[in-house]
C-alpha cells in the first residue's frame, strides 16, 4: 500500500511540476525581425536619405510608400533644410521601385480599404493640408494611380486614421492654430460620399495611433497616446488611451499605456492589429528627451549671453548623441484590456511611420530613427506559430482514435437489418441514449465556442442552452409518444402519415442539405483550431476525424454512434472539468481582485431586459432559444432517430430527460471556464498569443501551453471527440432519411438486404462527401461562403419546425395549407435577413410562427377533408 502511495504522489507531484513548467517555459508572441529591402536611390540618383512621414498601405498585394519628408543637405541643427518629398515607392516581393506622386506632401494619416490607400491631410512647405487623395497600385499597367477624395472640412496634420471596412476614420492632428480634437468618417463605398463629424475624441492630441479591432463580439477604433503641443512650448505627453464603438457614436477609456516599468507616455508609434483580438505598437517616444529638448529650447528663448551659449550645446549634444526611440514591442489585448511588452525591437525604432500588415506579415518601412535621421530599411516581422503538442498528448490521441475503431468492429457484429442499423435493434439503454443525445448537439464548436465566447463577453447566451430544459415537457408529451406510437424510422414519415408525400419529401429534403452543408463545417474549424495550437496539419485532422468517423459510422450504424458518443461524451465532460479545476490554480489575483475585476469588466451578466430584437437580450436568447431547441429535439432527424432506439417509450423519455439535464451543469462548466480564461489572461498577458487569428483557439491554446503533457492531449480529444460525435451523427441521419424517406419510395418492396446495403454505401458516400468539402474549404479557404449557406439554409429549419407544430396541434391544417406555410414562411425568413437587423437566434420563431399562421390560414380558406385519426393532440 506504501508503494502505491508513492507512486500516485509521485504522478501527481511530476504533473504538477510538469504544468507549472509547461506554464512558465512557453515564449509566445515572439518576431523574427529583419529588413525586407531598401528604399532605392532617389530618381536623380542621389543617395537615398530615408523618408519619415509617409503615407503606407497595401493594394493589389503592392506595399505603397508615398511622400514623406527627410533633410538631404544636413540635420536640422546644423542648418539642413527639411525637404518634402514626391516620390512613391512601390514593393512587390523584396523588390522596391520608386514612381512619380505628383505632389509634395508627409506628416499625413493613411488607412488601407479594398479600393487602395486613402492619403489624408499632411502637410508641405506651405502648412497643413486638407487635400485627401486614394492611392492604387495598377498591376498589369505598372503604374500608381492617384484619386482625389471630397477634402477634409479643415487642414489637418499629424493626425491618425484607421479603416473598417470602406468606412476610414480620422482623429486628432494638429494646424497652424491648434491640436484637434476632431473626430471624422467618410464611407467610400456611399454614392456621393462626404465627410461626417463624430463625437469628439476625449481629449485633444496629435501623434496618436490608432487602430481597428475587435474586442472580441464587435469592431471597435482604439486610440492610443500622443501628445498636444502648449502654450509654454512645453508638450502634454498621454499614456491614456481609448476606444471608440461606432454603433454608439462613444468614447470609453481603457487601460493606458504600460511598459514593464508602468504607465508610460508614448507618441508617434505605429500600431498594426493582429490576431483575433490584439494590437501590437512598436516604436513611439516616451517623450523624456523630447520634452528635454523643448524645455531647453523654451529656455534658450529666454536666455542671453553666456547662457544662451550654454543651453545650446547641451542642447546640440543631445540632438548628436540621442539614444533612439522606443525599443519595447507592446502588445494589447482588447478583450482583457491589459498590456504586455512581447519583446524588443531589434533595430533602431522608427517614428512617424505607419505599420501594415501584409501576408500575414508586419511591415515597418522607413521612419524617423533619431532627430533628424531617418533609416532606407524596409522592416519585416515575421510573427511566430509554435507548437506545444507532446509526444504523450499523441499516445493519447492515438488511442482514443484505436478505441473508436474498437466500437465500430464490436458493434458491426450486430447489424443483420436496417431495424438494427437505423434503431439498434431498440435495445439501446436508456442512460447511453440519453447521454449521445446530450452528445449529438454538443459539437467541438460548442466545446471551444462557448468559453471564447464567455471569455469574450458575459454570460448572456446561458439562457439559451437552459432553453433545452424548457423545451423538455413539450417534446415528451406532444413529440416522442407520436414518433413511438407509429413505429417510424425517420421523423419525417409521421408528416406524410399527417398531410402528404409533398411535405415529408420537402422536410426531409431540408434536413439532408443542411447536414451536408454543415458536416464539412463541424470538422473543418475544430481542425483550423487544433492545427493553431497544436502544429497538426488541418488537412491531416480532417482526414483521421472524417476517416475514423466514417469507419464505425458505416459498420455499426446507430449503434455504433451511440456507444462512441457516449465515450466522447465521457472525455468531454472530463476534459473540461480538468481545465475548470486547474485554470484557478494558475491565477494570481485575491478573491477580492477577482471579485473587482469582474464587476469592473461585467463579465457575469446574465440578463439583458432590453426590447431589442437586433442583440442577444434575455427575450431573444429565451424566444429563439426555446424555439430552435423546441425545432432541434422535437423534430430533428438527428435527436429524434435516438429516441427510436430503445426499447420502450418510457426509456425514451428517461433518455431525453437524462440528455436535457446534463446541459445545465455542462454550460455552468462551459462558461465558467470562459470567465476563469479571461481572469486567467488579465493575470498572465505575456501568455496570449498574437497568432491566433480566431478567437475560438483562446481555449486550445491554453490546453495545450498550461496544462501537463498527456492532460493537454485529453482535453484536446475531447475537441476531436466533439467534432466526431457531430460527423457520425450527421452521416447516421442522412443515411436513415436517404433511405426511409426517398430510396424506399423510389424502390418498394425490395428485400431488407437491399436497403441495409444501401444504406452502408450512402454513409460512405454521404462521409466521403463531408470530409471532401471540409478539405476543400481548408484549400481555398471558402469558410465564409459556407457559413453563409449554412446561414440560408438554418433560416428553413423554422419552417420545417411550423410543419410538425401545424399537423400535431391543429385538426384543420391540410397538406397543401402546410406547403403554402412552408412557401410564405421561407419568403419571409428572407425578406427579415435582407431588410431588418433582427438576431439571428430569432429566425427559428419567425419561421417556424410565419408557416404556421400562413398554413393554417391557407387550411382555412381551402379546407380539405383529410383521414387524421391519432394523429394530433385531439385524438
Amino acid at each position: 500500500m506504501r508503494f502505491i502511495r508513492d507512486i500516485r504522489f509521485m504522478l501527481t507531484a511530476s504533473l504538477f511540476f510538469s504544468w507549472i513548467h509547461k506554464g512558465q517555459a512557453q515564449q509566445p508572441n515572439h518576431i523574427r525581425w529583419d529588413v525586407a529591402a531598401k528604399l532605392p536611390s532617389l530618381p536623380d540618383g542621389a543617395p537615398q536619405p530615408g523618408v519619415a512621414g509617409a503615407f503606407t498601405g497595401i493594394h493589389n498585394n503592392a506595399l505603397l510608400i508615398a511622400g514623406g519628408a527627410n533633410f538631404p543637405d544636413g540635420m536640422p541643427w546644423a542648418g539642413g533644410a527639411k525637404a518634402y518629398r514626391s516620390e512613391v515607392y512601390v514593393m512587390r516581393g523584396d523588390t522596391v521601385t520608386a514612381f512619380p506622386l505628383g505632389k509634395r506632401l508627409a506628416y499625413g494619416a493613411s488607412a488601407t480599404i479594398p479600393d487602395g490607400v486613402v492619403c489624408i491631410g499632411g502637410e508641405n512647405e506651405t502648412g497643413p493640408l486638407a487635400q485627401t487623395f486614394l492611392l492604387q497600385w495598377h498591376g498589369s499597367q505598372g503604374r500608381v494611380v492617384a484619386k482625389d477624395l471630397p477634402p477634409l472640412p479643415f487642414p489637418l496634420t499629424n493626425a491618425t486614421a484607421a479603416a473598417i471596412g470602406s468606412t476610414v476614420y480620422v482623429a486628432g492632428g494638429e494646424n497652424t492654430e491648434r491640436v484637434s480634437d476632431a473626430f471624422l468618417s467618410i464611407d467610400l463605398a456611399a454614392a456621393n460620399p462626404a465627410w461626417k463629424t463624430l463625437t469628439t475624441i476625449p481629449k485633444a492630441l496629435s501623434h496618436s495611433v490608432m487602430a481597428a479591432q475587435s474586442d472580441g463580439s464587435k469592431t471597435k477604433l482604439y486610440l492610443l497616446g500622443g501628445r498636444a503641443r502648449t502654450d509654454s512650448g512645453i508638450s502634454e505627453l498621454c499614456s491614456q488611451a481609448w476606444s471608440y464603438d461606432p454603433a454608439r457614436n462613444q468614447w470609453s477609456p481603457i487601460a493606458p499605456i504600460r511598459d514593464n516599468n508602468g504607465v508610460t507616455n508614448l507618441s508617434a508609434a505605429t500600431a498594426v492589429s493582429t490576431g483575433a483580438s490584439y494590437i501590437l505598437v512598436t516604436g513611439g517616444d516616451k517623450g523624456n528627451i523630447f520634452r528635454n529638448i523643448e524645455t531647453l529650447n523654451a529656455q534658450i528663448a529666454r536666455a542671453e549671453g553666456d547662457e544662451l551659449a550654454r543651453l545650446k550645446t547641451t542642447k546640440l549634444n543631445i540632438l548628436e548623441h540621442h539614444p533612439g526611440f522606443n525599443t519595447d514591442l507592446l502588445l494589447y489585448n482588447t478583450i482583457t484590456d491589459t498590456w504586455t511588452v512581447a519583446g524588443q525591437l531589434p533595430f533602431s525604432p522608427p517614428v512617424t511611420a505607419t505599420a501594415v500588415k501584409w501576408n500575414g506579415d508586419i511591415y515597418i518601412p522607413s521612419g524617423e530613427i533619431r532627430p533628424g535621421t531617418r533609416t532606407t530599411d524596409v522592416l519585416k516581422g515575421s510573427i511566430s506559430k509554435p507548437s506545444y503538442f507532446s509526444t504523450t498528448d499523441y499516445i493519447v490521441l492515438a488511442l482514443y482514435f484505436l478505441g473508436m475503431i474498437a466500437i465500430g468492429l464490436w458493434t458491426s457484429r450486430h447489424q443483420h437489418s436496417t431495424a438494427d442499423y437505423f434503431k439498434g435493434g431498440e435495445k439501446i439503454p436508456g442512460w447511453a441514449t440519453g447521454l449521445s443525445i446530450f452528445g449529438a448537439k454538443l459539437s467541438a464548436i460548442t466545446f471551444i465556442g462557448i468559453p471564447a465566447k464567455t471569455y469574450a463577453t458575459d454570460w448572456s447566451y446561458f439562457f439559451l442552452l437552459m432553453t433545452i430544459i424548457l423545451c423538455m415537457p413539450a417534446v415528451v408529451r406532444f413529440f416522442i409518444p407520436y414518433y413511438r406510437k407509429l413505429g417510424v424510422t425517420s421523423s419525417y414519415e409521421y408528416l406524410e402519415k399527417r398531410f402528404s408525400y409533398t411535405v415529408r419529401s420537402v422536410s426531409a429534403g431540408m434536413y439532408i442539405l443542411l447536414q451536408l452543408g454543415r458536416m464539412g463545417i463541424v470538422i473543418l474549424l475544430p481542425a483550423i483550431a487544433l492545427s493553431v495550437v497544436t502544429g497538426i496539419d488541418v488537412k491531416l485532422s480532417i482526414l483521421l476525424m472524417g476517416a475514423v468517423s466514417l469507419f464505425y459510422t458505416v459498420l455499426g450504424g446507430i449503434e455504433a454512434v451511440i456507444w462512441t458518443e457516449v465515450v466522447q461524451v465521457i472525455i468531454l465532460l472530463a476534459g473540461a472539468l480538468l481545465a475548470l479545476i486547474l485554470i484557478p490554480m494558475s491565477l494570481t489575483s485575491d478573491t477580492a481582485a477577482v471579485t473587482q475585476t469582474l464587476e469592473q469588466y461585467n463579465k457575469l451578466k446574465l440578463f439583458d431586459f432590453r426590447f431589442d430584437f437586433s442583440s442577444a437580450t434575455f427575450w431573444v436568447v429565451i424566444i429563439g432559444g426555446f424555439t430552435l431547441n423546441l425545432i432541434q429535439y422535437g423534430c430533428d432527424q438527428t435527436v429524434v432517430q435516438r429516441y427510436l432506439t430503445t426499447p420502450d417509450e418510457q426509456t425514451a423519455v428517461k433518455s431525453l430527460r437524462l440528455g436535457a439535464w446534463l446541459t445545465l451543469p455542462s454550460t455552468i462548466i462551459f462558461f465558467a471556464i470562459g470567465t476563469l480564461l479571461f481572469l486567467f489572461y488579465r493575470d498572465h498577458p505575456g501568455q496570449v498569443n498574437m497568432a491566433l487569428d480566431a478567437q475560438d483557439t483562446i481555449f486550445p491554446w491554453y490546453i495545450v501551453t498550461q496544462l501537463p503533457a498527456g492532460v493537454a492531449g485529453l482535453v484536446i480529444t475531447a475537441i476531436f471527440a466533439a467534432a466526431m460525435g457531430s460527423l457520425n451523427g450527421s452521416l447516421n441521419g442522412v443515411s436513415t432519411v436517404f433511405v426511409n424517406d426517398f430510396l424506399r419510395r423510389l424502390s418498394p418492396g425490395k428485400e431488407d438486404k437491399y436497403y441495409l446495403r444501401s444504406a452502408k454505401i450512402t454513409t460512405l458516400l454521404v462521409g466521403i462527401a463531408g470530409t471532401g468539402i471540409a478539405w476543400s474549404m481548408a484549400e481555398h479557404g471558402a469558410t465564409s461562403l459556407w457559413d453563409q449557406f449554412n446561414l440560408i439554409l438554418g433560416l428553413f429549419t423554422g419552417g420545417v419546425g411550423g410543419l410538425f407544430v401545424l399537423g400535431i396541434f391543429t385538426r384543420r391544417a391540410t397538406g397543401a395549407g402546410a406547403v403554402a406555410g412552408f412557401v410564405v414562411s421561407a419568403v419571409i425568413q428572407v425578406i427579415l435577413l435582407r431588410f431588418t437587423s433582427m438576431h439571428l437566434l430569432m429566425y427559428a420563431f419567425t419561421g417556424l410562427a410565419s408557416c404556421v399562421i400562413a398554413g393554417y390560414a391557407w387550411s382555412l380558406v381551402f379546407p380539405k377533408m383529410q383521414q387524421i385519426q391519432g394523429l394530433t393532440i385531439h385524438r
